[in-house]
């Protein structure tokens, strides 16, 4: 089932993982969210894979988050008393620690746990006629799993006028208040995301990597302790294979030849 609601597919050095629930609007349900986790260990093992994109098929959708229809298969409202996790929770964090980079391509509205999802992916790009929005509230219901990822990336004050209104915001305005890093119409979309997937694939798998683990680590410190711990991380490391191969090719003004390691 996993297989027939997430589809992978590398291209080059950028792997897609796309929901495929057209019909429900590629809505967010456990199989979904074990789909792509398991996407993205696999994505992660592939020396090939520089960048991960992840979106929804279809225009109409990027993730209409939770089925709200009431004992929907798998949805985020059906708790396992035995398990003291949740799958949204579980693919949220899957994201933020993922060690290669992560594009949120926006083809559709976005919903709860896709917003979720956007916020927890490292760079957006967002087609002009998709918006973004937490609708709960008008269910009776609070955006409880995406609020983490949601914290990181929005003010505090638009993003509680997200949760307590329900409006959504429009693909101007996400990019005004630094949702999303692109808005383009959606001809434009995949010709946005190959040009930033391009720019990523040029640079170093390690130092990106590495930058991506130390960011995450600095989150929950305070700002001596971040100091600290950049001042200990900067000479290992200028120690990587990349590095020195970043050095030479710097002197010899040459292109570098990345080992990612």
């Amino acid at each position: 089932m996993v297989e027939n609601v997430v589809r992978s597919q590398a291209r080059g050095h950028e792997t897609r993982i796309t929901i495929c629930r057209p019909n429900q609007r590629n809505a967010l349900n456990r199989d979904v969210a074990e789909g792509i986790v398991a996407a993205l260990q696999v994505a992660e093992a592939d020396a090939d894979c520089r960048v991960i994109v992840v979106t929804g098929e279809g225009e109409r959708a990027f993730c209409a988050g939770g089925d709200l229809k009431a004992g929907a298969d798998g949805g985020p409202f059906v708790q396992d008393p035995a398990d003291p996790g949740h799958f949204a929770g579980r693919l949220f964090e899957a994201l933020h620690a993922c060690r290669k980079p992560t594009i949120a391509r926006i083809n559709g509205v976005a919903v709860g746990g896709g917003a979720g999802i956007i916020c927890a992916c490292d760079l957006a790009v967002m087609a002009d006629h998709a918006k973004i929005g937490t609708p709960e509230v008008k269910v009776g219901l609070f955006p409880m799993t995406i609020v983490p990822p949601m914290m990181r990336v929005l003010p505090r004050r638009r993003l509680m006028e997200m949760f307590i209104t329900g409006i959504p915001l429009t693909a101007e305005e996400s990019l005004r208040h630094d949702l999303v890093n692109y808005v383009t119409d959606s001809a434009g979309l995949d010709d946005k995301v190959a040009e930033l997937v391009a720019q990523i694939a040029a640079q170093s798998p390690t130092a990106i990597r590495l930058g991506k683990y130390a960011c995450h680590a600095m989150d929950d410190m305070t700002y001596p302790q971040q100091m600290r711990f950049a001042e200990t991380l900067l000479p290992r490391m200028a120690q990587t294979e990349d590095a020195r191969e970043g050095f030479d090719a710097f002197t010899a003004k040459r292109k570098p030849e990345w080992t990612g390691r």
